[in-house]
């Protein structure tokens, strides 16, 4: 298997428990109950050397942290990617496009990262798939806006997860249609944009012979296609704040919400796609952005009711099962890139939220104190189905994923 190796290799704008009591069941995250409380909460003091300067602390390959400025643009390090292989970014959860947000970059905020670095001479593309799909359907995506032609889900694929196999919205000429073996690209994928990248290789070599029809992406043998995955707080094993489905709805809806807000988009301008066209969950020409949401992210939706979206492939437990399958390519290299954004409570010893952590993702990172329900910071007790075992080790975070599961896939739950 390729070897994982962390690194330091671009800088960009992010936008980003309790003791158990013996014999009682484990206390699980609500974000409602969190919201509510995180205004009263009150920071800890933090231990010795614990960091409060501005900036998100990066992980070095030595294992040690460092602090990188929030400052833009970008920019790749010495140990430089091949220029003459296209970069192609793929954003996490809740992202978005080019175009979108009346011109905010989710690459970059108000600055440009893409445009950094195609003034340094990278060929970079940026592919828009659906911010709250699940990583196969992001993958088929991203393969048809790369090589072109029209997306399909697979016929298998579609049927067990209860959505149509294509969308007529989503047919691209392709930005890269010479890509193969000969013509690779690099893949550089941040937060859910990081499975994203691996089930394309996966899928680009595997292939699913349930979903082979014609020249798709599910015939498999395109080996070589992937030179590099690059993934940027990855959540390459899943994060804690998606183990509960009608917790994490209505944080992504919150997170949509804020960045709309963030960009100064009014309610009926905003201009975003949750391209849920094959749940046919598509935006309405007289509906407005809030009631859009709220038709999209209501618990009867039909996305809801399957596997086959982002709330289970982001839960420690949902991640595991696409790993497993996954695997790792004899034929792409790996990198990670960890990042935290958390400071050490004095007494606690929890993971408090830095002041430069965007504060809808304090809410979910915050340590509350019993009785509220556990945040990020300070996590105990177990997975639903009992497979992770949550404790100190999963506290420290970015905001809205551990450090811990930032890096390689576990090749088993703990």
């Amino acid at each position: 298997m390729k070897k994982w190796t962390v690194i330091l290799s671009l800088s960009l704008l992010t936008a980003c428990g309790n003791q158990a009591v013996p014999g009682a069941a484990p206390q699980t995250t609500n974000y409602a109950e969190q919201k509510a409380a995180f205004a009263a909460q009150q920071p800890e003091a933090p231990a010795p050397g614990a960091s409060l300067e501005s900036g998100v602390r990066v992980e070095r390959a030595d294992g040690q942290l460092t602090t990188m400025s929030n400052s833009l643009p970008g920019s790749i390090s010495a140990q430089s990617i091949d220029k003459s292989v296209p970069i192609v970014l793929v954003h996490g959860l809740g992202g978005w496009g080019e175009g979108e947000f009346l011109g905010m970059k989710y690459w970059g905020g108000f600055r440009d990262v893409v445009a950094d670095l195609r003034s340094q001479g990278y060929t970079v593309y940026n592919v828009s798939v659906g911010p709250v799909s699940s990583n196969w359907d992001r993958a088929a995506e991203v393969y048809t806006q790369i090589k072109g032609g029209c997306v399909d889900y697979g016929q298998a694929h579609s049927s067990a997860a209860g959505h149509a196999r294509t969308d007529a919205t989503k047919c691209h000429p392709g930005f890269y249609p010479q890509w193969d073996s000969e013509h690779p690209v690099n893949l550089i994928g941040h937060s859910m944009g990081a499975p994203t990248a691996r089930m394309l290789v996966a899928l680009l070599e595997k292939g699913s012979p349930e979903n082979a029809d014609g020249d798709n992406l599910f015939v498999g043998g395109r080996t070589g296609w992937v030179k590099g995955v690059m993934t940027i707080s990855g959540t390459n094993t899943g994060s804690p704040a998606a183990d509960q489905l009608q917790s994490a709805i209505p944080f992504l809806k919150d997170l949509i919400l804020g960045v709309a807000a963030l960009a100064g988009t009014p309610d009926k301008n905003t201009f975003y796609d949750l391209d849920m066209g094959q749940w046919g969950l598509r935006r309405r020409a007289d509906e407005s952005f809030q009631a859009y949401l709220d038709r999209v992210f209501s618990p009867t939706s039909p996305l809801w009711k399957s596997n086959d979206q982002a709330a289970f492939d982001l839960s420690p437990e949902g991640a595991d099962a696409v790993n497993r399958w996954m695997g790792r390519s004899e034929h792409t290299r790996y990198f990670s890139w960890a990042t935290a954004d958390t400071y050490t409570g004095l007494i606690s010893g929890w993971q408090y939220p830095r002041p430069t952590m965007n504060p809808l993702m304090q809410v979910a990172s915050y340590p509350y104190p019993w009785p509220l329900p556990n945040g990020l910071g300070n996590l105990k007790g177990r997975s639903p189905n009992r497979l992770f075992t949550y404790g100190p080790d999963w506290w420290q975070n970015d905001g809205l994923v551990p450090v811990k599961v930032q890096h390689a896939p576990w090749a088993k739950p703990a």
